[in-house]
């Protein structure tokens, strides 16, 4: 039975918004789940929870840093996020790659000049295509516990689910699972536990690390 539908719930807090968050679960995505999913025709990342894009577009950078010319064209990341009136410049910001200098602080160098390029506007650094290409936006309510696709190699959730309700958390996050083709991953923030009721469906790839891998379905 799906719960009800709670329409105050915010997927993000913009205060913790920020590119290459979290570096070593980053690190572990670049190391580990891009050259395993690269085996696929298509590479899906599910981004639940983008708010203005700075996650999914350090994500499409460790894809573009791992994979070559060809095979990051087949890189597909959805950013999705209950956009609210307040925030109306979610999809737009995503799709236009623009960022200000100082959000771009923390891309390490030599990635910024790789990957941003400056435009016309003072302090104002537009994405390469090959970034902007692989991303794009869905609005989308987790509560609703359905996923927009399935077949991810990777679903990334970070300061989402401490925004909902404490008895539903299990369920968006089985909501992942069901989203996750087999072997695939599930990423959180540093501050984020692993429900217990959902520690059977998933595996902790390192201790300490939230990085989990989703065990197969019982036979």
């Amino acid at each position: 039975m799906k719960p009800n539908h709670h329409p105050a719930i915010r997927d993000i807090d913009l205060a913790y918004t920020s590119f290459f968050r979290d570096a070593e679960v980053l690190d572990a995505i670049g190391s580990k789940v891009i050259p395993w999913a690269a085996a696929q025709k298509e590479i899906k990342i599910w981004d639940a929870g983008c708010a203005t894009g700075e996650e999914a577009y350090s994500l499409a950078m460790v894809c573009a840093e791992r994979l070559d010319p060809f095979t990051i064209r087949n890189v597909k990341i959805l950013a999705t996020d209950r956009e609210e009136s307040s925030f109306p410049q979610f999809e737009e910001k995503i799709i236009r790659g623009h960022y200000h200098r100082q959000d771009l602080m923390w891309v390490p160098e030599p990635l910024r000049s790789i990957y941003f390029l400056p435009t016309s506007l003072q302090d104002q650094f537009e994405a390469v295509p090959v970034l902007r290409e692989a991303i794009r936006y869905i609005r989308h309510d987790l509560l609703t516990l359905e996923p927009i696709d399935t077949g991810f190699a990777l679903v990334v959730c970070k300061n989402v689910l401490m925004h909902c309700p404490e008895g539903e958390q299990h369920l968006v996050v089985d909501m992942f699972w069901r989203a996750l083709r087999p072997g695939g991953y599930l990423a959180f923030d540093c501050f984020q536990a692993l429900p217990a009721e959902n520690r059977s469906q998933f595996e902790q790839v390192e201790k300490g690390l939230q990085l989990f891998r989703k065990k197969q379905e019982d036979a």
